[in-house]
This record gives C-alpha cells, sequence and structure tokens, in this order.
C-alpha cells in the first residue's frame, strides 16, 4: 500500500491523478502489479523440504558407516575363517569378493555423501575428478552394479 500511495503522490505533484484513490492508479494499473511473491527460498514448504533432504544425507551417511562396519566385520571372519581351512573352496572365495564389493560400496557410499555436505568449490582438475566420479555417484554405482554382477 505504502509503495501505491508514493506512486499516487508522484502523479499528484505532476498534475497527473487527478481522481486516483489508493486503490487504483490511473492508467488502468491495479495494486496487484505492484505485489510481488515472496522468494522461493522463504516458502516454508521450500525449508522444510530442504531441511528433510538435509537430514536424509545425514541419514545415508550413518547407514553407510553402519554398513561398513557390520561388512568389515564379516569380511574378517571370512578371510580369517578362509586362511584356516585347509580344504579352500571356492564358495568362500565368492563371498569374500561379495563382500569386499559391498564394503567398498559402503565406503564409497560414505565418501560420496560428504563430499556432496561440505558444499566443495570444484573447480580445475581436482574439482572435475570430484564431479564425475563422486558427486554424481559414479563410482557408488558401478561397485553396485558389480556387487548385482558377482551374485549373479
Amino acid at each position: 500500500m505504502q509503495v501505491v500511495r508514493n506512486l499516487i503522490e508522484v502523479e499528484e505533484m505532476n498534475g497527473i491523478a487527478d481522481n486516483a484513490t489508493v486503490d487504483e492508479i490511473p492508467g488502468n494499473i491495479t495494486i496487484a502489479e505492484f505485489t510481488t511473491k515472496p522468494a522461493a527460498f522463504f516458502d516454508p514448504t521450500w525449508q522444510l523440504a530442504m531441511k528433510i533432504e538435509f537430514y536424509f544425507q545425514y541419514a545415508v551417511i550413518a547407514i553407510g558407516v553402519f554398513g561398513t562396519a557390520a561388512n568389515a566385520l564379516v569380511l574378517y571372519a571370512l578371510v580369517e575363517y578362509h586362511v584356516r581351512e585347509t580344504k579352500k573352496r571356492a564358495i568362500n572365495l565368492l563371498m569374500i569378493n561379495q563382500n569386499l564389493l559391498d564394503l567398498t560400496s559402503c565406503v564409497l557410499l560414505i565418501v560420496t555423501f560428504s563430499v556432496r555436505l561440505g558444499n566443495i568449490y570444484l573447480t580445475g582438475t581436482l574439482g572435475y575428478f570430484l564431479c564425475t566420479i563422486l558427486i554424481s555417484e559414479n563410482a557408488t554405482f558401478c561397485t553396485l552394479y558389480a556387487s548385482i554382477i558377482n551374485l549373479i
């Protein structure tokens, strides 16, 4: 309303507005054209979505840490059993390989989401490497696909 009043006062000084009221300005311009929508980052729904995404990334990192610890423990047990076993069957080697792929996938998941949350300014060769390998999750997907192929 203050903007409209200021415009009317300016027009009255110039002798343009004869019968203008506070709600309308001569020339078929209404108040609605002077009002603006708030920016998207002030929208409460948008802020809630950003907050949920932020906490979701921390939850993914926590799941990755738990998966890394679990896979490392299982891998240690499998390798220890394989070393002690005298027959050394091929099935144990396939299980060790699968567990190693899962462990690598969890570690890359932690690294990927940690780099994302760090808001690193990507520039130069290192920035290109981080963007193409880690931030785009290509390394994580490669180990996941390798894990699926190993199961098949």
